[in-house]
């Protein structure tokens, strides 16, 4: 890992080029967080982001980095944001449900489990994390709703959106 960490460094002294730092703080953000060093991570995403402020992926990887080093809290923002580009986001509302269960608010990541599935009915494993939610949250009333995999009949209970 030093040794890419070198190269990456040493990439910043060929290309100080605004795009071309975004892209090694970015790609130095992957080898922290795959050495799990999250606050070294966070850090370079955090430049990369002042580089590039409108690359949603780029705020979806801070958020989803900060959450990894037990952060979930700071994450939200990130995932705002992110969502905030890009509001179609999938990956991106299930980071924000990710978070809000992390913080034991399941009512709002119930809802944000729910977006997701309506952008990405095909995402099954998602159903799951949802019927997590919904038990932590006491809501046994809308387990049903769960099992059968009834988008539509979350709408009377929460408010998301049909893309």
């Amino acid at each position: 890992m030093r040794d890419v960490e070198r190269l990456l460094l040493r990439a910043l002294d060929v290309d100080r080029t605004a795009d071309a730092a975004a892209d090694v703080y970015e790609a130095l953000g992957v080898v922290y967080n795959v050495s799990r060093d999250y606050d070294a991570a966070a850090d370079v995403f955090r430049r990369a982001v002042e580089l590039r402020p409108g690359d949603y992926q780029l705020r979806n990887k801070l958020g989803a980095t900060l959450a990894n080093g037990n952060r979930s809290e700071e994450a939200l923002p990130s995932y705002r944001a992110a969502l905030g580009l890009k509001p179609k986001y999938a990956r991106g509302w299930l980071n924000m449900a990710i978070g809000h269960s992390n913080l034991r608010n399941y009512s709002e990541a119930a809802r944000c489990y729910l977006q997701t599935l309506s952008l990405n009915p095909e995402a099954r494993h998602v159903w799951s994390y949802l019927r997590v939610a919904l038990t932590c949250d006491e809501r046994w009333d809308l387990l049903p709703l769960a099992a059968s995999q009834d988008l539509g009949g979350f709408r009377e209970h929460f408010d998301f959106v049909s893309y």
